[in-house]
C-alpha cells in the first residue's frame, strides 16, 4: 500500500520526476542536480530504507522494495501512477537493470542507455571481447586460462575481476598460484583476469551525454580517487586531450543515448578502459558543481525536447566529507 502524500503540483510546466535509490550517493547527487536545473520539477524519492537520506530532500518519498522483488515492476508502476510521473531516473543500477529487463511493462519513460551500452556495463567479458574486434586500445585480458598463462602474459601481481560486477568489488590482487585457485573457484569461473597498468593516481571518470548517433551534447572527464565503498571521494577537473579522444571514439562505436559513465586509467599517459557504466554514476553531484548538470539534460532530452548546449565549466576540485542532516522530532 502507498502512503497518501500530496500529490505533486499539477501546473502544466511542472515535471514529475521519480528518482530511485535515494538513499545512494547517486540518488541524492541526481535530486542535487534537479533541484539546480531551471526546469521546475516535483520529485518524488524510492528507496528501500525508509530512513533514506533523499526522503527528506524529496518532495514526496514512498518505502520501496527490493529490485530482485517479484512485485517490484508493479511497485514501480504504482508510484508512477500516485505521482503522474514524467521521467523515471533509476540512482542504483540494481534499479536501473530490473527495469531494463521489465521495460515493455514500465508505464513511462525511463533514462536507459541503448542495448548494447547496457549489456556492456553489465558484463565485462562482453565489453573486451566487443571492443577487443573493432581494435580499440584495452588492458591485456585473460579469461579461461591458468595462472601460469596469466603470469606470463601479465607478470605479477594481476588482477581477478567478476565478469559481473561494479564499482570495484570483488576485484582481487593475485599474487600466488593459491590465490588464484581459491579466487577463481569462489567467482565460479566467472571473471576476467588483466594486468595491472598505471596506478590508482592515474584513473579517470569520464561522463558523456550522447545523442543515440555516436555523437555527444555534452562530455566532462575527472581525475579522481576512490571511498572503500568504490565511489568517487575526490576529484579535479581536468582538460586531457588524449583521454577525449579516446572516449570520442569509444562513443562512436557505442552511440551512447543519453548518459554514460566511462572509467579508465592511463599509463605513461595513455588511456585505457577499465569499465562501462550505462546510468547517471556516483560523481553525478560533482559534475553538476563543474556545471555538468547531467540530470538537467535528462529533463530536456527525454521530456522537454530543448537544445542541451554545453554550460561553462567551473574548474576545480571537489572533496567528499560525511556530514548530518538532522531532524528534530
Amino acid at each position: 500500500m502507498l502512503s497518501d502524500h500530496r500529490l505533486p503540483n499539477s501546473r502544466e510546466d511542472m515535471y514529475n520526476i521519480l528518482v530511485t535509490g535515494v538513499g545512494s550517493i547517486i540518488g541524492y547527487g541526481i535530486i542535487d542536480g534537479l533541484r539546480k536545473s531551471t526546469i521546475p520539477v516535483s520529485i518524488t524519492g524510492v528507496d528501500i530504507y525508509d530512513d533514506a537520506y533523499g526522503a527528506v530532500i524529496a518532495d514526496h518519498f514512498e518505502k520501496g522494495v527490493r529490485a530482485d522483488a517479484p512485485e517490484y515492476i508493479d511497485f514501480i508502476n504504482q508510484v508512477v501512477d500516485q505521482y503522474k510521473i514524467d521521467l523515471i531516473i533509476p540512482g542504483i543500477e540494481q534499479d536501473l537493470y530490473a527495469m531494463w529487463e521489465h521495460r515493455d511493462k514500465i508505464s513511462t519513460k525511463v533514462v536507459f542507455g541503448n542495448e548494447l551500452c547496457m549489456q556492456m556495463a553489465k558484463d565485462k567479458l562482453f565489453t573486451f571481447e566487443y571492443l577487443y574486434e573493432k581494435n580499440i586500445r584495452l588492458i591485456p585480458t585473460l579469461h579461461h586460462c591458468t595462472f601460469s598463462e596469466c603470469r606470463d602474459k601479465f607478470g605479477l601481481p594481476f588482477l581477478l575481476k567478476p565478469i559481473l560486477s561494479s564499482a570495484s568489488k570483488g576485484i582481487e590482487l593475485i599474487r600466488t598460484e593459491e590465490e588464484f585457485d581459491f579466487y577463481s573457484r569462489r567467482a565460479g569461473g566467472k571473471c576476467i583476469y588483466q594486468k595491472i597498468v598505471g596506478s590508482m593516481e592515474e584513473e579517470y571518470t569520464a561522463n558523456v551525454f550522447g545523442d543515440g548517433n555516436g555523437g555527444l551534447f555534452d562530455v566532462i572527464i575527472l581525475k579522481r580517487k576512490l571511498s572503500g565503498e568504490g565511489a568517487t571521494s575526490k576529484a579535479v577537473y581536468t582538460d586531457n586531450p588524449l583521454l577525449l579522444e579516446y572516449i570520442k571514439v569509444l562513443c562512436t562505436l557505442l552511440k551512447p543515448d543519453g548518459p554514460m559513465n566511462i572509467q579508465l586509467r592511463t599509463e605513461a599517459g595513455v588511456p585505457y578502459l577499465l569499465e562501462i557504466n550505462s546510468r547517471v554514476s556516483s560523481s553525478c553531484s560533482i559534475r553538476t558543481s563543474m556545471g555538468y548538470n547531467e540530470p538537467e539534460m535528462c529533463l530536456k532530452y527525454y521530456l522537454t525536447g530543448e537544445k542541451i548546449v554545453p554550460a561553462p565549466r567551473i574548474p576545480g576540485r571537489a572533496i567528499r566529507y560525511i556530514a548530518d542532516y538532522f531532524i528534530a522530532t
